[in-house]
């Protein structure tokens, strides 16, 4: 029997084994495609045409993405600013109706419980649209106990208020968040009584991250002709001719953006004030020009997809060829500003309408117009203002 015990066990055992057992081998080796119908080949990706096409997609959804991310961040300032204002208005409105009601209600009176928003914000748009809500039910408490307008007052298609009371008390005009009356420091515009390279206003605001679309509003006044000048330059690092309004020598006024031009059909050399405002958005490079509140030109493919810079410089009266500086005399404005506010995003025709008109009054979220956010130099004059009269 020991002869045949040991010729099994030289039969199963394999060197390196673990245990009783060692696990199986196999051996690969290649077999062509052909021989397997279902396999096939990959298809190899061709040069030139393939990937470039997914490059560009690529890079357009990135850009849609950086500009969703902008208008969120946006918003959501927007909000917490929102918030600000009603906290402050609530608390008015709220210490005037318990004065006045407070002997009524005596100790019967419903506590209220909503605790007043943190100071910071939360960071999320839904959590500040709750916040609002809530808001609106506080505001719709003080109703009740006679402290603000009737409830018609609110839109049920808003989820906050368009209006406040002014003063604490009703008032019948509505005056929309983001619409101020306007205040002392704004009603002045400056003066350039003659075209050098020295003479400029260079203002304190700038960009702070990149913006996918603009409007840029101001009053002007010039009788240069031909050509008044650059009523407005923005460079950036990098880019002299970010963002210009020009009209130079005989060449018809021009939007510049990123050096690329467009042809702006307004006429504004008659000595007359003018309301201009001209609207651009990186999505195709749609642009539009405003004059008096009526469009007089648009088109697009200006600058498509380009977004402007952050970190630049805003001058009045001169044409920068670098990072705020190296004027040139011959494209310096001569004439009158007053009121230059931008935008972060494009107004609709009815409100730049409204801006013409003095019908309602807006300041610019990226750049707003005051004594304090403003540099005169070379001799710029200050004079009071009011478009509207």
């Amino acid at each position: 029997m020991w002869p045949t015990w040991a010729l099994l066990w030289a039969l199963c055992w394999v060197p390196g084994g673990r245990g009783e057992y060692a696990l199986p081998k196999f051996v690969c080796s290649p077999m062509p495609l052909e021989l397997e119908a279902g396999c096939q080949q990959a298809p190899q990706p061709r040069a030139g045409g393939h990937w470039a096409g997914t490059l560009e997609e690529a890079k357009e959804t990135i850009l849609r993405l950086r500009e969703t991310v902008v208008h969120q961040k946006e918003t959501i300032l927007d909000q917490r600013e929102m918030v600000r204002e009603l906290t402050a208005k609530l608390s008015q409105c709220e210490g005037r109706a318990g004065g006045d009601h407070g002997h009524q209600e005596g100790a019967s009176a419903s506590p209220n419980t909503m605790e007043d928003p943190p100071r910071e914000a939360p960071a999320g748009a839904p959590q500040l649209e709750r916040m609002l809500e809530s808001l609106k039910e506080r505001l719709e408490h003080l109703q009740v106990r006679g402290g603000l307008p009737p409830h018609g007052y609110w839109p049920e298609s808003h989820p906050f208020p368009l209006g406040l009371v002014v003063s604490g008390r009703p008032s019948t005009d509505r005056v929309p968040l983001g619409h101020k009356v306007q205040k002392p420091e704004e009603v002045f515009r400056v003066g350039f009584p003659l075209r050098t390279n020295y003479m400029y206003v260079k203002l304190k605001q700038t960009l702070h991250h990149e913006i996918f679309a603009f409007t840029v509003c101001l009053w002007v006044k010039s009788s240069s002709a031909p050509g008044v000048g650059t009523p407005f330059s923005y460079s950036a690092p990098g880019q002299a001719n970010e963002l210009v309004l020009i009209e130079w020598g005989n060449n018809p006024m021009e939007l510049l953006i990123d050096d690329k031009a467009a042809t702006l059909p307004l006429a504004i050399h008659d000595a007359k004030w003018h309301h201009i405002c001209v609207t651009w958005s990186t999505r195709d490079g749609v642009w539009e020009s405003y004059q008096d509140g009526v469009r007089r030109g648009s088109g697009e493919n200006l600058a498509p997809w380009h977004p402007i810079k952050p970190g630049g410089v805003f001058i009045l009266g001169q044409e920068q060829d670098t990072l705020g500086g190296r004027f040139d005399a011959t494209q310096a404005f001569i004439g009158e500003l007053a009121d230059f506010n931008v935008w972060s995003h494009v107004l609709a025709p009815g409100e730049v309408y409204s801006l013409a008109t003095c019908a309602g009054r807006a300041r610019g979220d990226l750049v707003a117009w005051a004594e304090g956010a403003v540099e005169l130099h070379g001799g710029v004059s200050k004079l009071p203002f009011n478009a509207c009269h």
